[in-house]
């Protein structure tokens, strides 16, 4: 039994039937006497909305081509982290395991080093020196990202999940922020977004005053994200000067608190804000009934804006700045992603695989340049033309004849949307978020000094990883109980002293030696 996973279920593990992708043939699979595969992934909800199985997207069907392989996929639904994590868990349970793996790594019980120690999956290093030229080079050429993708001891372990190759004006990673009905701002005088507490607290009560139902809505996960950098404040590990913290123990989490209590009670924040969905948020913005929000690009400006100005086209819609205690300084604070982020899958090769040689060269191929046009922007002529040198969509992706969304249309040509292992180029972007707002709503959601403060994907030993765990569990349940208790106002925030003793006695002040710790060791490698 794998220590990281004691699991009584029954499998539920999916592995999809082959079926044809509308337009496709039989005479579109691979060659007979290719090398087979097997290969386990979420299937992400883009891709599961125009195809049942990655073997019948337009992208997979011309990498197995190329690399003259035949795969065999296996899939748990994605957009559910729970149904996604069950699906990983019950895999892992079953000790046999298809030749390759997509996850989040770093999600792993104890981390990617315990799915090393759990012959789960395999140690790259050797394999990539013998079978990946492509990564291989793009490592040896960027050694801060060898840091992120191997262990304390310098094990590379996965074929990653990148977002573009340097942090320098990379806008894959700011994906979402702030969006505002700037028609109903210009209704109360307002011309520019809020971007600090004050402003934001003036212009919801101008807005509420005019009768707008809800100014604020929000989903619960983003509450603290969204308004906790007003007040310096964060709600997870960061480091100042090599030192690692954790905001919610800090003396400026009160002020964030109270704040968002006063939005509450004043009816400024949306009092359902605890059971608020994608769903129930879209609804709330089409509807015209909330004037601001925070929301992905593509799902949000991207969808929304389009959509309401059909039916009214003087709506306006902007963005705005994260938060930040004064107009005169950026946010310590913001939604951003490390370039290898937990945030999308990544590869590994099973301890199972037969065929270590056909894996490793098939993953190594999004590594090529070759590869990377074809993961990003699919076939040349067909879901891209270069255009002095630049891979432009063609109308299949961006007015596609068959009524698919853009995204719907980039899932079923490429990878670009919907992650993996292979490194995402700022061009996708640029032409998804194609609409004027989007291009400013990405500008000013990267207005922040976060990458300054941001702790980077640090991997802890086994051992660490499983007492880290154990405290961060108790005390994210505990923070979540207890803060959305002080902003509903359900609990006083005289008891904020004694809710933190409580985070304190559960162990946070350990967890932060633990990241400490492997900070040091990953600022050491």
């Amino acid at each position: 039994m794998k220590k990281s996973y004691i699991v009584i279920a029954l499998v539920l593990l999916i592995s999809l039937s082959p079926v044809l992708a509308k337009g496709t043939t039989e005479k579109d699979s691979v060659a007979s006497g290719a090398t087979k595969l097997t290969y386990w992934a979420p299937l992400n909800p883009n891709i599961s909305s125009v195809v049942q199985d990655f073997g019948q997207t337009v992208y997979f069907k011309t990498l197995m081509e190329r690399t003259n392989t035949d795969i065999t996929f296996q899939h748990v639904p994605s957009g559910n982290d729970a149904v996604e994590a069950e699906g990983f868990n019950i895999l892992v349970a079953s000790g046999s395991y298809p030749d390759i793996i997509e996850y989040k790594w770093i999600d792993y019980p104890g981390g990617p080093q315990a799915a090393l120690d759990d012959n789960v999956i395999i140690p790259l290093n050797e394999v990539f020196e013998k079978y990946c030229p492509n990564i291989t080079a793009f490592l040896s050429e960027n050694p801060d990202i060898k840091k992120m993708i191997s262990t304390d001891d310098g094990t590379f372990y996965v074929f990653p999940f990148l977002r573009g190759e340097s942090y320098v004006n990379n806008n894959l990673i700011f994906t979402e922020g702030w969006v505002w009905r700037l028609d109903l701002l210009k209704k109360v005088g307002i011309n520019k977004a809020p971007s600090t507490p004050s402003e934001l607290y003036t212009a919801l009560k101008a807005l509420k005053d005019i009768g707008i139902k809800i100014p604020l809505t929000l989903r619960k996960e983003h509450v603290s994200r969204v308004l906790a950098p007003g007040f310096d404040s964060w709600d997870d590990f960061y480091v100042v000067d090599g030192v690692v913290h954790n905001g919610l123990v800090e003396s400026n989490r009160k002020a964030y608190l109270e704040f968002a209590q006063t939005l509450f009670t004043e009816d400024l924040l949306d009092n359902d804000y605890l059971s608020v969905d994608k769903k129930s948020q879209a609804v709330k913005v089409l509807n015209g009934f909330c004037a601001a929000t925070y929301a992905p690009g593509g799902s949000g400006i991207g969808t929304w804006l389009p959509a309401m100005q059909q039916g009214d086209p003087s709506v306006e819609m902007t963005s705005a700045r994260p938060l930040s205690p004064s107009s005169d300084r950026l946010s310590m604070f913001a939604k951003m992603s490390t370039l290898y982020s937990n945030s999308g899958p990544s590869a590994a090769i099973s301890a199972s695989c037969k065929n270590i040689e056909a894996a490793a060269k098939l993953l190594d191929y999004n590594f090529s340049e070759a590869g990377h046009l074809l993961v990003n922007f699919g076939v040349e002529g067909v879901s891209y033309t270069m255009v002095d040198g630049y891979p432009k969509y063609t109308d299949l992706i961006v007015n596609n004849p068959n009524g698919l969304t853009i995204s719907q249309a980039m899932a079923q040509y490429m990878r670009a949307s919907v992650n993996g292992p292979f490194i995402q180029d700022p061009r996708y972007l640029e032409q998804y978020y194609s609409i004027p707002e989007l291009s400013e709503a990405i500008n000013l959601w990267a207005q922040t000094d976060y990458g300054k403060y941001m702790m980077p994907p640090v991997s802890a030993t086994s051992e660490e990883a499983a007492e880290l765990a154990r405290i961060m569990n108790n005390v994210k349940t505990y923070a979540d109980e207890m803060e959305s208790k002080f902003i509903t106002g359900a609990l006083s925030m005289s008891e904020f002293n004694t809710y933190v003793n409580q985070l304190k006695k559960f162990g946070i002040e350990r967890a932060i030696e633990i990241k400490q710790a492997s900070y040091d060791r990953y600022m050491a490698k």
